[in-house]
């Protein structure tokens, strides 16, 4: 009898297209689709409470507040025990009917509540172990394999890495936002978990993010166009392994973080609008002309990290209305200043110039996190010229 195991077999995944379900601003009059989500789960469709968290999350943390309907004036609401379904349109609505709610238009803008009670209920009431009492801040790596000893999605012990929540790279958010309240450092294992290599990546890429579903759990395909067919038959709204010692608002986190690049088209379209558009920055609601909105461009995914600091928001007001906008970043200045300082002192001269990476001042290598990237569209010293825009708005990369 022979001992050699037959080969795998999974399944390759129903073929089908994914028709998303559309969801608006019901306050805008044209280019007012602000998510297109992809409805996966049975039937073609997608639970009513994941798609109130995500609106909820883009649209300044009201997802405890606002309701989904079928009507622009929010009095036909979706049933919240019934799916969403394919094809169909909603409207995100809140409490003041009249209110023209303001977007959160970027990671770097999005302010994670403060209080575990703050977030959705379903998270709020979700109870993660806490961290056993040998686990530190320090070895990070050694933390997570010792609390989490395989993959925790698929149990598996090979090929696992360590995978950030709240990603290394955005320490600056962290500052402003856990430094204060949290307790551990962003190297903390209370902001990581164990993953296999391939989920850890999809993560980073915003394909999953972990969702609490029916008070379990579970791994929810974001982005379909992303990971195949097999992957959604496989993981989508599949239970994950227990978490322990995981931070609840860090994990949080990481999904508004793989979520508020969706709005990239919705951001791109408002250029084309005839009314102005309201945003949240930096805590304080700020109307938008269309010409301001320039400053946001759709951009391609990067898996490449960069430790770099986040650029800086500059916004030129005219009468309380933000005209133009542009991301300073200082980095990239100290980085050109380094170069031209090489030139003075002979170290870059014609015989012998540095060797790898060709000197280009490229809007890509600022694509390490999912900031506000915008760029390029500066006002002069006459505030009415503007230049060129030139302007990026990344998908997550890499934690």
């Amino acid at each position: 009898m022979s001992s050699i195991k037959p080969r795998l077999k999974l399944s390759s995944g129903r073929a089908r297209m994914f028709e998303p379900l559309i969801i608006r601003h019901p306050h805008y009059d044209e280019f007012n689709t602000l998510l297109k989500l992809p409805a996966l789960g049975k039937e073609d469709t997608i639970d009513y409470n994941t798609a109130l968290i995500i609106c909820g999350i883009i649209c300044d943390n009201s997802y405890n507040s606002g309701w989904l309907a079928r009507s622009r004036d929010g009095t036909r609401a979706c049933d919240p025990k019934v799916p969403l379904g394919a094809g169909e349109v909603y409207y995100f609505a809140t409490s003041d009917k009249s209110y023209r709610y303001p977007i959160c238009p970027s990671w770097d803008e999005w302010l994670l509540p403060s209080i575990d009670s703050a977030l959705p209920s379903a998270f709020a009431s979700f109870a993660i172990p806490p961290p056993p009492p040998s686990l530190g801040n320090g070895g990070y790596m050694d933390d997570l394999k010792l609390r989490d000893a395989s993959c925790r999605m698929t149990d598996t012990y090979d090929c696992c890495e360590q995978a950030h929540l709240v990603p290394a790279s955005a320490r600056d958010w962290w500052e402003k936002n856990m430094a204060n309240i949290s307790g551990f450092e962003i190297e903390s294992a209370q902001n990581g978990m164990l993953l296999r290599t391939d989920l850890h990546r999809l993560l980073d890429s915003g394909a999953w993010v972990p969702m609490v579903k029916e008070d379990k759990m579970v791994l929810h395909v974001l982005r379909n166009t992303s990971v195949s067919n097999q992957f959604i038959e496989q993981y989508h709204d599949r239970e994950m392994q227990p978490l322990i010692g995981i931070n609840m608002r860090c994990l949080f986190a990481r999904i508004a973080y793989s979520v508020l690049p969706m709005l990239s088209e919705f951001l791109s379209a408002r250029r084309l609008a005839r009314e102005n558009t309201l945003f949240k920055i930096d805590g304080e609601v700020k109307e938008w002309t269309p010409e301001a909105c320039k400053s946001f461009k759709i951009k391609p995914r990067s898996r490449n990290p960069s430790p770099t600091k986040p650029p800086r928001l500059e916004q030129v007001e005219e009468n309380g209305l933000v005209v133009s906008a542009s991301w300073h970043d200082d980095h990239e200045d100290e980085d050109y200043d380094h170069i031209n300082s090489m030139a003075i002192d002979g170290a870059c001269d014609d015989d012998d110039s540095p060797r790898g990476r060709k000197r280009q001042r490229s809007s890509s290598r600022y694509c390490n996190s999912l900031p506000k990237r915008v760029r390029g569209l500066t006002a002069s010293k006459d505030r009415h010229q503007l230049h060129k825009p030139l302007v990026e708005y990344p998908s997550p990369v890499s934690s």
